[in-house]
C-alpha cells in the first residue's frame, strides 16, 4: 500500500508485483486479492497499465476476495469498482456503502462512492462524499481524483464556475492526470472562458 499511494505508474507496477507474489504465496489471503484487484482496477483506468490486459484477471480476484472475506471493505471496494467500470451504479454504490459499513472510517470509499453518483445523475449527494473523504483524509494520495469528481459534479449541475475551481485543485496535486485536464477545459468552455484553457 505504501508503493501504491504515491500514485506513479512505476510505483503501482512496484505495488501490483508484490501484490501478485502475496496472492500466489498466500492463495486464500483475502487482502491480497482485494488490494491487487483494486490496483490493477484503477491503474489500468487511468492508463498506467493496458487497461485490458488484467482486467478480468482483475474481475477474479475481486469475486475471490469476496469469498475469502466477505467481512473485507477493500473487497467490497474493489469490487464496487469493478461494477463502476461496468456502468452498473446500482451494484456499485451498494458495494461501496457495504465497505463503508464494515468501516465508517474508509475514507476512499467515500470518495468512490462519490463518483458512483455522479454517474448516476445525483450531484449534490456526490459533492457531500467526495467532502467527506477529504475532510476525513486530507493528505489522501487519491485526493485528486476525489477534486476531480467534484469538478465533475459541479459541472453536471450547472455550477461551472466551482467545476473550475475543483479541477484546478485537482491538477495541482496531480498535473499529469488526465481527467482532470479535461473536466477542466470542458468547465472552461461551459463558463465562457476559452482563453484560460490554453
Amino acid at each position: 500500500r505504501s508503493h501504491y499511494g504515491r500514485m506513479t505508474t512505476r510505483e503501482s507496477e512496484k505495488a501490483i508485483a508484490i501484490l501478485r507474489q502475496a496472492v500466489q504465496r498466500y492463495p486464500d489471503y483475502g487482502p491480497a486479492h482485494s488490494l491487487l484487484a483494486f490496483a490493477l482496477l484503477v491503474s489500468g483506468h487511468v492508463g498506467w497499465i493496458p487497461e485490458s490486459n488484467d482486467y478480468r484477471y482483475a474481475a477474479e480476484l475481486a469475486n475471490r476476495a469476496l469469498e475469502l472475506d466477505d467481512h473485507d471493505p477493500w473487497a467490497h471496494l474493489a469490487f464496487g469498482y469493478l461494477a463502476f467500470t461496468h456502468r452498473q451504479t446500482d451494484e456499485s454504490v451498494r458495494e461501496y456503502k457495504r465497505a463503508l459499513d464494515l468501516n465508517p472510517n474508509f475514507a476512499i470509499a467515500y470518495g468512490y462512492l462519490g463518483w458512483a453518483l455522479v454517474f448516476d445523475g445525483q450531484s449534490e449527494e456526490a459533492i457531500r462524499y467526495f467532502q467527506q473523504a477529504l475532510r476525513m483524509s486530507p493528505h489522501d494520495p487519491l485526493k485528486a481524483f476525489f477534486y476531480s469528481g467534484a469538478s465533475v459534479a459541479h459541472y453536471y449541475a450547472h455550477r461551472y464556475d466551482e467545476a473550475i475551481e475543483w479541477g484546478n485543485k485537482a491538477i495541482l496535486e496531480r498535473p499529469g492526470f488526465t481527467a482532470a485536464h479535461r473536466i477542466l477545459c470542458a468547465s472552461l468552455a461551459q463558463a465562457g472562458k476559452t482563453k484560460q484553457a490554453g
